[in-house]
């Protein structure tokens, strides 16, 4: 084998091992040029799916109607229209939704009379609000006569419910007084422990009664009267006592003469601790 033909076939190997390298670089090069635009549509979708409007609430969230974009949960007795309109009152910031502050949002939901907590869920993608109260349940009604709307409300831990809210579009088992509000008997000055003997009084009349509690009657001070389904009940003084002289309310309900004059009674006289009687229309 000559020295030229070695020579020759060297030369070829080496022509040979620099394509191979060429195509080497031109692959690589290629590589790297795809790898820089995948990562510049990345940064691009990132870019876009940061920015999108998906994420921001819209502009007048709270002046029209959208469930699709705020949904209010849990409200019995506070309108939808007054929710909205608390949250008219905050200012939001041109955020994406992940930056809203939702205690904020429920501070201001809580500034209703009714509602004892608010939460708020915010979701993503696209951006809405999901708000869910917790209001008081209301317990007892006043009312100044029997065919007059009820002028406010109050639960049993003692929670104003003002006539703004009223009459209730949902049906709640509530006990119904009457009073002017005056006389010393300011219903808006009532505390816990007044709310609670007039809840007992009514619900300890319908255990020994059988009977429906229409409505407890206070606006004559110290005699007090309480309107059954069948009958009208004088309670006189609503002290201690009272409760003691209405145990004896199914004996004096069940007893033959009452019964027989039933249709006739005014009312059944409770007012007396030892004494009962029944009033009859003249």
């Amino acid at each position: 084998m000559s020295n030229e033909y070695i020579i020759q076939r060297r030369m070829k190997q080496y022509r040979l091992r620099r394509k191979a390298r060429r195509g080497e670089i031109l692959l690589r090069r290629i590589y790297k040029f795809i790898r820089f635009l995948f990562l510049l549509f990345v940064i691009y979708g990132i870019h876009r799916v940061a920015f999108c409007h998906y994420w921001y609430l819209s502009s007048n969230l709270f002046e029209e109607s959208d469930t699709n974009r705020l949904e209010i949960l849990g409200n019995k007795i506070v309108p939808d229209e007054k929710i909205i309109n608390e949250l008219q009152k905050i200012q939001f910031q041109n955020e994406p939704i992940y930056k809203i502050n939702p205690v904020g949002i429920s501070n201001e939901i809580t500034k209703l009379q009714p509602i004892k907590h608010a939460y708020i869920r915010r979701y993503w993608f696209p951006a809405r609000l999901v708000v869910m109260v917790e209001e008081v349940t209301p317990a007892i009604t006043v009312s100044p006569s029997e065919d007059a709307p009820d002028v406010a409300a109050f639960s049993l831990t003692g929670e104003l419910i003002s006539r703004d809210y009223l009459p209730f579009n949902h049906q709640f088992e509530t006990v119904r007084i009457l009073s002017y509000g005056n006389n010393g008997d300011d219903y808006e000055k009532w505390d816990t422990e007044k709310i609670n003997y007039l809840y007992k009084l009514a619900k300890t009349i319908e255990e020994y009664s059988g009977e429906k509690v229409q409505y407890i009657d206070l606006r004559i001070p110290n005699n007090a009267f309480a309107q059954l389904d069948s009958v009208k009940l004088r309670l006189g003084k609503t002290d201690v006592s009272l409760f003691k002289r209405i145990k004896q309310l199914k004996d004096i309900l069940n007893s033959p003469d009452v019964i027989r004059l039933k249709q006739h009674t005014k009312y059944i006289d409770l007012s007396w601790q030892n004494v009962k009687y029944v009033n009859l229309d003249e």
